[in-house]
């Protein structure tokens, strides 16, 4: 990902990379950036920049799935079916597959107010080094009053720029706590930019790709938006571990209504999992209301490469009493408010939604059709 820096304020600027977003409050001569991986201070003292970091523990702490492998996704699986030829290839699959239909069982990280590292104390040795060096350039070796003199002022500067530093610095903090404070309440006061803003970045590692497109209030409910592009069963594999009968690890041949079942119950999965990290980053949403797109780059025609296949409503209060590592995904995911998903025939086909008069829908559709690569 690219660097984008931005300026919000004189003298702070926001910056996001694929290493995180950071924030730095200064001028050229003093400036403190905050973010992942610490604080970062430096300083610009007669010509010479001096500078120094402090990872804390009071940085952003890693999300629960820091700790987890890498949420799976039915590309990975099919890959993984393909390799499956030793014995513990296949008993990585099943581990896989079964990681692919309990993504509901993660626990996410509840949203909070940022905690702002507090400033470092400015290292008053390397500014006396630092000054030191500088004033000693142009004396020579052996003019040792001099450069005694020399050394003697860089210490006394060196007292002097060391409070100067940590004042700017503190003026940095509290500016940044203001800043921090200011985007805490956005987010509990239901700010659209604020609340789009923390869906994102939660669903930026998310296997299957899904994003806000729209923040409101409707009939005094708070709701969101998100759309997730998922699979077609073709990728679910055709073959399932099993045993021989000497209790060796093998393979066999799913029927077709086997890996429709095990395609909507990673659907159904996913739909949970990214609704129940929305509800932990998100503390102003009420309801979230979820469409489902399925990506077929092997569909038969244009118009069926990209297709809507489920569209449902999911409420905070609802999903706060769920005991997730007891509930089927799937029943969850049919009782949701004004679901709508469809199967067909004895094998249990998932069928495109009707489009029917919701001019919403259509419109949607056509444009992520314009955005979505058939890679």
């Amino acid at each position: 990902m690219a660097r984008v820096s931005f300026k919000i304020a004189p003298g702070v600027r926001i910056s996001a990379s694929s290493r995180g977003i950071r924030t730095s409050v200064g001028s050229s001569k003093a400036r403190v950036s905050f973010g992942s991986g610490g604080i970062y201070s430096s300083a610009k003292i007669g010509g010479v920049r001096v500078s120094q970091s402090s990872p804390t523990s009071t940085t952003r702490r890693p999300s629960s799935n820091s700790f987890q492998p890498k949420r799976p996704s039915l590309t990975q699986l099919a890959r993984a079916e393909k390799a499956a030829a030793a014995e513990a290839q296949i008993a990585e699959l099943a581990v896989l597959e079964n990681a692919l239909v309990s993504l509901h069982h993660e626990d996410f990280e509840r949203a909070a107010p940022v905690d702002v590292p507090v400033p470092p104390t400015a290292d008053y040795e390397l500014i006396r080094d630092a000054l030191s060096q500088q004033m000693l350039a142009g004396i020579g070796r052996f003019q040792l009053a001099e450069r005694k003199a020399a050394k003697v002022q860089a210490d006394q500067m060196a007292h002097a720029e060391k409070a100067r530093l940590e004042a700017e610095w503190q003026r940095s903090y509290r500016i940044h706590c203001g800043l921090a404070q200011e985007n805490w309440e956005k987010l509990l006061g239901h700010e659209p930019e604020a609340v789009m803003m923390a869906l994102e970045e939660a669903f930026a590692d998310n296997a299957s790709e899904a994003t806000c497109v729209d923040v409101g209030t409707e009939d005094g409910t708070n709701y969101a938006t998100v759309v997730i592009l998922f699979g077609s069963a073709q990728m679910v594999p055709e073959r399932t571990p099993s045993f021989t009968p000497t209790g060796r690890h093998t393979t066999k041949k799913r029927t077709k209504a086997d890996r429709n079942a095990i395609y909507v119950a990673a659907l159904a999965s996913t739909v949970l999992a990214t609704v129940k990290e929305g509800v932990a980053v998100a503390p102003s949403v009420e309801e979230f209301r979820v469409v489902v797109m399925r990506k077929d780059s092997g569909a038969a025609t244009p118009a069926d490469f990209l297709t809507p296949i489920f569209s449902g409503s999911f409420r905070r209060s609802n999903l706060e009493r769920v005991r997730w590592r007891d509930v089927d995904p799937i029943a969850l995911l049919l009782t949701a408010d004004e679901a709508v998903f469809t199967r067909k025939g004895a094998a249990g086909d998932v069928m495109p939604i009707s489009l029917g008069g919701s001019s919403g829908l259509q419109q949607m559709l056509d444009a992520f059709k314009s955005l979505v690569s058939k890679d």
